[in-house]
């Protein structure tokens, strides 16, 4: 499992790009910023195999437009995985064959681990392993830490891609939106992406800011000064207070308001 500072994620040859992406029915949005992002996907790819998109928005349309967005970008031989119809044996085999795989934004990050699991992720998981980018945007990207915040604010099993962590699509007053589950997970650290940004993470211990960069880190009580955080991270001054994201991955406090 690479590993850079508090970062901790899935082995593999490929790149995962967790992006906050931008809501297309919002009338204020550069949809530009969606389009940057995807295009950096689409250039880094070098591994075989067609663009394969999930749309976990809901329904053909969904799924058509993504392809369609995607194809005005450039990329190759797109294709749609329905995950919710196909059969197992056909989901897995059309996803691992894939050289860029694309993820809309579900609902929540509840709908898409239970979207996700499964033949799903065993298909998204070996077209990694082969070199594969794969790109999560929206609250989707909740489903790829090693919890997901409930409404309620206790935390479910995700699929644990980016192991120790919480991952929101939202950078805003970070440390508010997720301290009462670090205080849950004393060791976990929580991820902040807003619309736009994208953190990627590469197969030898790249960890880059994409977008925007609109890009937040809280720490549980564990990285506090005194606990028992590892060496590496800069010890902050308060439990889940939010941090810098730096160019090598390091965190540093902020001073809260």
């Amino acid at each position: 499992m690479p590993e850079t500072n508090i970062f901790r994620w899935l082995d593999g040859r490929g790149w995962l790009v967790l992006s906050g992406r931008l809501t297309d029915d919002d009338p204020a949005a550069n949809k530009g910023d969606v389009g940057d992002v995807r295009s950096l996907v689409l250039a880094r790819s070098a591994a075989d195999g067609g663009v394969a998109c999930i749309s976990l928005a809901g329904g053909a349309a969904s799924a058509d437009a993504l392809l369609d967005a995607l194809e005005d970008l450039g990329a190759p031989s797109g294709y749609i995985v329905d995950v919710f119809a196909e059969d197992d044996q056909t989901l897995e085999a059309r996803l691992a064959d894939a050289g860029v795989i694309v993820i809309d934004s579900a609902a929540d990050g509840e709908t898409a681990r239970s979207a996700l699991i499964g033949a799903p992720k065993d298909g998204i998981q070996a077209a990694y392993l082969n070199g594969a980018m794969i790109l999560v945007e929206g609250h989707s990207i909740a489903a790829f830490g090693e919890w997901a915040i409930r409404p309620d604010g206790t935390l479910a099993p995700a699929l644990e891609w980016l192991s120790g962590a919480v991952i929101l699509p939202s950078a805003v007053q970070l440390a508010d939106q997720v301290r009462e589950a670090l205080e849950l997970e004393p060791a976990a650290i929580a991820v902040g992406i807003s619309e736009g940004s994208a953190l990627a993470f590469g197969p030898d211990g790249q960890v880059e800011v994409w977008g925007r960069g609109q890009v937040a880190v809280a720490l549980g009580t564990a990285y506090a000064t005194g606990g028992d955080a590892p060496a590496s991270v800069p010890p902050v001054e308060a439990a889940g207070s939010d941090a810098a994201f730096n160019d090598d991955g390091s965190a540093d406090a902020l001073e809260e308001d």
